[in-house]
């Protein structure tokens, strides 16, 4: 039986990069987001994901965020770099410098909007494993189009390098076989926090969690209780991450601005959204107040460690 390449484990977050009201990239509050998250139990960070917005950034702010990352985080988690583009060379060349900067992964997209075939999808990953840092896989078909099957995964984890994979696919069918069929080398980590506790007991060792930005110590509670086979006590912590993803769905926001609004409603440091997304209004702001309140969750609970536990 083939051993698993990596001991990435728990739940990894794919930090907010904030900005300023005028757009620039605000280092300062990737730092206190980088500390709060660890503070609070992450096992893991990713920057530049697209939580992260890298599709706004230009490669020398990603690269930048890279540095500052590697900085802040100081060898206190594993740090993955979001190194996706459409181009390959660009690919290549974000994941070199994140191998440079001393980053512990990468975590990479198939290329989005290009619509590449199968065979034009490995090759354009075998580039990317031929500079050496070890790759989480990132399946995330409804942005990208493009679907890494199962077949696929398990021909992609053929490349030494490619350690993990992120799942972020709504079909759990689809999940639980890619789960079985490379687990036994590849980490496996689902990007769909209402889907953790059914994948951690197909073989999940791991939840790449947006909404960790937003409520990391409900999130580690309910993955470490999972883990653990503690169901019972993984449930009201699933039960508040559930709810906090319906408000993403009520208010026409979209994915990113709505986790940094609820960041800052709850006083944490989710800064501005770049355009093409625009920040909330604050009649909006307001009612997103009121119903992460009505979950739990104020900026008096969500940075205590002992109220999810």
């Amino acid at each position: 039986m083939a051993a698993v390449r990596t001991d990435w484990k728990g739940v990894f977050t794919p930090i907010v990069t904030p900005f300023t009201p005028d757009g620039a990239f605000d280092e300062d509050a990737v730092r206190q987001v980088i500390d709060q998250q660890i503070a609070e139990g992450a096992h893991g960070i990713i920057a530049a994901g697209s939580t992260g917005e890298w599709f706004s950034m230009t490669d020398d702010e990603r690269i930048r965020l890279f540095e500052v990352c590697k900085e802040q985080v100081a060898g206190r988690r594993p740090l993955l770099a979001g190194t996706a583009a459409i181009g390959t060379d660009q690919a290549v060349a974000l994941t070199r410098a994140a191998k440079k900067i001393g980053c512990d992964g990468c975590m990479v997209l198939p290329p989005p909007y290009a619509l590449p075939s199968r065979r034009e999808v490995i090759a354009h990953y075998k580039s990317i494993a031929d500079v050496g840092l070890p790759i989480m896989l990132y399946n995330n078909p409804n942005r990208t189009q493009i679907d890494l099957v199962p077949s696929l995964a398990d021909e992609l984890a053929a490349f030494d390098a490619v350690v993990a994979i992120k799942d972020s696919s709504k079909d759990l069918f689809q999940k639980a076989e890619t789960c079985h069929r490379v687990k036994d080398r590849l980490a496996v980590f689902t990007g769909m926090e209402p889907y953790a506790m059914t994948m951690i007991q197909r073989g999940v060792v791991g939840i790449v969690s947006m909404m960790a930005n937003v409520c990391c110590t409900h999130v580690v509670a309910n993955f470490e209780h999972s883990f653990a086979g503690r169901y019972a006590e993984a449930i009201p912590h699933q039960d508040v991450i559930d709810r906090a993803f319906e408000i993403i769905s009520r208010h026409g926001l979209g994915n990113y601005p709505t986790i940094k609004a609820m960041m800052n409603v709850l006083g944490r440091s989710g800064g501005e959204v770049r355009q093409p997304y625009l920040p909330a209004p604050d009649d909006v702001l307001a009612k997103i107040r009121d119903e992460l309140a009505a979950i739990g969750l104020t900026a008096a609970t969500v940075g205590n460690k002992a109220a999810a536990e």
